[in-house]
């Protein structure tokens, strides 16, 4: 296996187009440069365009300017496919080195930490489903062994353990990777921090017990009571979870890159259990966020749309690139003061209105660029 390398910036960036260079330096200044930095950036190129490359020149800037800086550098890749996050996320390598082989599943991850730790650069790649919508889901037979293996102890000594966690899977095959995970060694840092995850949360240890003692007797998914099934799949989606930030917070991002954001807008309010765990994420450390989308929202709603809000979006994703609640409000005046000027314009007064569109762009330019097709005919 080759280890990683410095990226040569010349030769990445020439393997761009201009207008992808362009982006890639703006959106690096933006981010990395400019005072206050942007931590967040938006690119909104039109379909086409090459939003993977931008994303690719990003990354490799990002690596070159951190690799003095830091002993190790996490990228990772967001995006609602599997198939296509492990395709891209190859495609963003920018290292002489192979990737790793990586769970897109985060509650896998403490099988590879270790890996991790010892590699200069890492590429990471998640999907929202498998990753940070974990409630209620009793996940694979993997991550359920996966955690018989890292509960406390006095928690799986308990009968029936093994049972409560089988779930849907063959009895023995279960049973066997159980057996085949308590002979491996995982990272203890990383095992410490589900712990004190689990502490927080003190009733689930009673709430395990009582599911094993229902399970002492467990003869197979087909003669299982349907209210054990939904305690166990609620009990099993909440250690998930909790495995889930523990995994979170032993990463270290350097650039998350989330790719066609808008399909899972969810993840950017942080209102409910996987925006909360994703919130964690985006908000690590010094990390900065790269959103890509060729149609971040719509410009307005139709009648046949009533269970969405174009505008709503919008402010949202706004409020998300700027992190600042402040600077948000200023935005949300300088769009209504914009729209009203509009009005009088049809009423034969346009006095302002050319200001007034002139500080609604600077205040989006701070946090977002697109680029479309009419403005580059030569390709």
């Amino acid at each position: 296996m080759h280890k990683a390398t410095r990226p040569d910036l010349q030769v990445e960036l020439s393997r761009l187009k201009s207008f992808q260079r362009d982006s890639v330096e703006y959106v690096f200044q933006r981010m990395y440069r400019d005072q206050p930095a942007a931590k967040r950036f938006l690119v909104a190129d039109e379909v086409g365009l090459g939003k993977t490359m931008v994303a690719r020149g990003l990354v490799a800037k990002t690596v070159h300017e951190l690799w003095d800086r830091v002993d190790r550098i996490d990228v990772i890749y967001i995006c609602s496919n599997g198939s296509i996050a492990r395709q891209n996320i190859n495609r963003l390598n920018v290292t002489e080195a192979k990737d790793a082989a990586l769970p897109s599943r985060i509650t896998l991850l403490p099988k590879v930490m270790r890996g991790l730790q010892h590699r200069k650069v890492n590429f990471i790649s998640l999907t929202p489903q498998t990753s940070f919508d974990l409630r209620s889901s009793m996940g694979t037979f993997e991550e359920r062994a996966l955690l018989h293996r890292l509960l406390p102890d006095d928690w799986t000594c308990a009968k029936g353990s093994r049972n409560a966690l089988q779930g849907a899977k063959n009895r023995e095959r279960f049973h066997r990777h159980v057996e085949e995970l308590h002979t491996t060694d995982f990272d203890p840092e990383l095992v410490r921090r589900f712990h004190e995850q689990l502490g927080i949360h003190a009733e689930l240890a009673g709430h395990f017990r009582e599911l094993c003692e229902r399970f002492i007797g467990f003869r197979g998914y087909d003669h299982l009571p349907e209210e054990d099934r939904i305690r166990q799949r609620d009990l099993v989606g909440r250690l998930r979870l909790e495995l889930a930030t523990s995994c979170l917070r032993a990463l270290e991002p350097d650039l998350i890159i989330i790719d066609e954001f808008q399909r899972f807008k969810h993840l950017l309010d942080g209102s409910d259990p996987a925006g909360a765990l994703a919130h964690d994420l985006f908000s690590f450390g010094d990390a900065r966020v790269l959103l890509l989308s060729a149609t971040p929202y719509k410009m307005y709603t139709t009648d046949d749309e009533q269970s969405d809000d174009h505008y709503r979006d919008f402010l949202q994703t706004v409020e998300f690139l700027q992190t600042d609640r402040v600077a948000s409000n200023t935005f949300k005046d300088s769009l209504e003061e914009y729209r009203r000027a509009i009005f009088r314009f049809g009423d034969g007064d346009g006095i302002g209105l050319g200001h007034r569109k002139g500080l609604v762009e600077q205040q989006l330019r701070r946090v977002m660029v697109r680029t479309e097709r009419l403005s580059h005919t030569n390709l």
